[in-house]
């Protein structure tokens, strides 16, 4: 069951918003725009207030100055319920100790949809079954998820996040417990929801390289500032890189990744 993806304006802007924990600040003065139908990877190293941004992005958190808006609403106004319709996310520890089963944990995507006291309908039985097997979690769609081994849970949360069917979809660190076929698999899954259903995505990255291919704008973030954002053949560069990272690199376009790389000396 696909929903209306259309918004009128940014899916997100935020608005010289800064956070501090316990008065130690993590986040200060960002303003970013995130438009429709676009992928976008937040890069920095450990500390540099990635994860919390989301948090932020999310309604997490509140911000302690400025302001995030949600489709041109102020994310604070919003209910739970229509953030649960607007945004799903995929984070790289999800923590369940109850024995169910992978469809079952991947219905409860469906939840936000579903009218109190009701049951799944035949429309959300289907989405389930094509988002399992776009996702290759079919093959073990009975099995307990406190049997599964790390990759294979991690699948399963990526399924449960596409099944909300949301235009805003959040990846914090996600493909962290994957091998490369399954992470590659859905990347091109995720690329394609963007390209094809107008969706956004705001991805947390380790990995600059594989940011580099997919995504069309890169956050480069350092001490909770952001150091450098715009379109990645942009702002993918040695010099951004050694700013942020400091670390020396070579960058060029790769014929066969189709994207500008990094590459590392050792020693």
């Amino acid at each position: 069951m696909k929903q209306a993806l259309t918004p009128t304006g940014p899916d997100i802007f935020l608005d010289n918003v800064s956070f501090a924990y316990e008065k130690e600040p993590v986040l200060k003065e960002i303003s970013l725009t995130f438009e429709p139908g676009r992928f976008y990877s937040i890069l920095g190293p450990n500390g540099c207030g990635k994860t919390t941004l989301l948090d932020l992005l999310i309604g997490h958190m509140t911000p302690d100055k400025g302001r995030v808006f949600l489709r041109g609403k102020e994310l604070a106004a919003w209910s739970r319920k229509k953030i649960a319709r607007t945004i799903a996310l995929v984070s790289q520890n999800y923590n369940i100790n109850f024995p169910f089963t992978v469809e079952e944990v991947i219905m409860m995507g469906r939840h936000p949809w579903i009218p109190r006291f009701s049951q799944p309908d035949q429309k959300d039985m289907d989405r389930v079954k094509a988002v399992m097997a776009r996702t290759g979690t079919d093959t073990f769609h009975d099995r307990k998820i406190t049997a599964l081994s790390g990759g294979e849970r991690q699948r399963c949360v990526f399924a449960r996040a596409l099944c909300q069917d949301t235009p805003i979809l959040f990846l914090d660190e996600a493909f962290s417990n994957m091998d490369i076929s399954h992470t590659l698999r859905l990347l091109n899954l995720v690329k394609e929801e963007v390209s094809m259903q107008n969706r956004t995505v705001i991805s947390v990255f380790h990995d600059i390289n594989l940011a580099s291919i997919w995504s069309d704008h890169l956050i480069f973030m350092k001490q909770g500032r952001v150091a450098a954002c715009g379109p990645t053949d942009e702002v993918m560069n040695a010099a951004v890189i050694e700013e942020v990272f400091q670390v020396e690199s070579h960058v060029a376009y790769n014929e066969y990744s189709r994207a500008r790389q990094a590459c590392f000396k050792a020693g």
